[in-house]
């Protein structure tokens, strides 16, 4: 969010991306969307690098994980290019598709490809049913579940790095 905060940042890495876009192959959207909130500002200026429109999900008030679809509608055959800030699983890229289509009072046409700033999976090559990713920094993150963690095992607690952050750096 520090990078993404800073609007010249945002714009220069966005243009980036819309460049190895091209390089692979994408052309120029009719829609960019991107989930809330992280990803609102980083999928905007991406729109604004391909020249294409902009829409974005919102978080549903009741359920913060379930994103929903509703000031606009994209019209029938439209090419729906999707743009994430991050990627570590495919839950949120997937909701919101899912938010999209239900939402939508016409069929949304996404392509096959989902864009990012970052794609951090447990694995690479990475693999979300037919969707491919791309992206400008791409790193495996080590995760596993709690039962097959060698540090779990030995007693270490476990904690999420967006909340214990000092306690993960040893700046408590």
């Amino acid at each position: 969010m520090r990078v993404l905060s800073n609007p010249r940042l945002c714009e220069i890495f966005a243009f980036q991306l819309v460049r190895e876009l091209k390089e692979a192959g994408i052309e120029k959207p009719d829609y960019v969307i991107g989930s809330s909130y992280a990803a609102i500002t980083f999928s905007h200026e991406v729109a604004k690098a391909f020249g294409s429109m902009y829409g974005f999900t919102e978080k549903d008030s009741s359920n913060p994980k379930k994103q929903i679809w509703r000031r606009m509608t994209i019209p029938k055959d439209s090419k729906v290019f999707q743009v994430e800030e991050l990627i570590s699983t495919s839950g949120t890229f997937q909701e919101v598709r899912r938010a999209v289509e239900e939402g939508n009072s016409e069929p949304i046409n996404f392509l096959d490809v989902v864009a990012a700033l970052i794609h951090r999976p447990p694995k690479l090559p990475a693999s979300y049913d037919s969707r491919k990713v791309i992206s400008l920094i791409e790193v495996e993150v080590w995760a596993v579940d709690p039962k097959d963690c060698p540090l779990c095992k030995i007693g270490s607690p476990r904690f999420r790095p967006k909340t214990n952050w000092a306690k993960l750096t040893g700046k408590v």
